[in-house]
């Protein structure tokens, strides 16, 4: 039964986005977009100079495609519906609050990942075409790059699902919901802004901060859900 609601739901989700042309237009946008400027900068000209730290640079592009893609729908999964009147009617069914609340957060964390996935393809295609050297794995060479890129963007793309899903529920205004989500990001980068935290550019060091963030977002999750009361959402729906 549990994974029979969260199927339909999970079905529900994807068929909304993928029925949307603004979230095809943003997902081929965001991970086109960081797929190309790395690879065709001008930075890209002194590649060789700069050698090993631009190529990790670009494992940041990777990232914000994530960021871009989530930032946008997962507060549009619940926006859509409240225009659309159906969430309203979702919330008032026999659905449990996990599969109405983590359907949306599987939906718009796996698309960011997705997104950010094709970007790191793009840059590798790009790459081979424009340097005239081969296949090159730029920062995927590098085991900081891997967890960077596979482990992060994932903590990530679920950390900014929470935060937009959360707040979409709460902010009935489409503007405010998503600079709220892309203002989320800046208490990550606050405690390394301000000194609190020292960004150490090691494998060990990476490892341990995507495991920790990884617990984080997973543990932000469940308070989430924890704290959705759908009576109240219906009663801020009706307003």
């Amino acid at each position: 039964m549990v994974l029979r609601d969260w199927g339909t739901m999970i079905h529900k989700e994807i068929l909304e986005s993928f029925g949307h042309r603004r979230f095809l237009t943003v997902f081929a946008l965001a991970a086109l977009l960081t797929g190309v400027l790395p690879v065709l900068s001008l930075a890209h000209a002194h590649a060789h100079a700069l050698g090993g730290n631009l190529t990790l640079f670009r494992a940041i592009y990777v990232l914000l495609a994530a960021v871009i893609v989530v930032a946008q729908t997962a507060p549009d999964l619940v926006l859509h519906e409240r225009v659309g009147h159906t969430l309203d009617y979702v919330l008032t069914t026999r659905l449990p609050d996990g599969a109405i609340f983590g359907a949306k957060l599987v939906v718009a964390a796996a698309s960011g990942y997705a997104a950010a996935l094709l970007a790191l393809a793009v840059q590798l295609v790009l790459t081979a075409l424009v340097g005239h050297s081969g296949w090159s794995w730029l920062f995927l060479a590098l085991p900081m790059g891997r967890v960077a890129v596979f482990g992060i963007t994932a903590g990530l793309s679920v950390y900014l699902a929470v935060v937009g899903t959360f707040v979409a529920l709460r902010i009935g205004e489409q503007r405010t919901a998503y600079m709220a989500t892309m203002l989320s990001v800046g208490v990550i980068i606050a405690p390394f802004a301000l000194g609190w935290l020292t960004l150490t550019l090691t494998t060990s060091w990476i490892s341990q901060a995507a495991v920790v963030f990884g617990a984080v977002a997973v543990v932000l999750a469940f308070v989430g859900l924890s704290l959705l009361r759908r009576e109240r959402v219906v009663l801020y729906l009706q307003e």
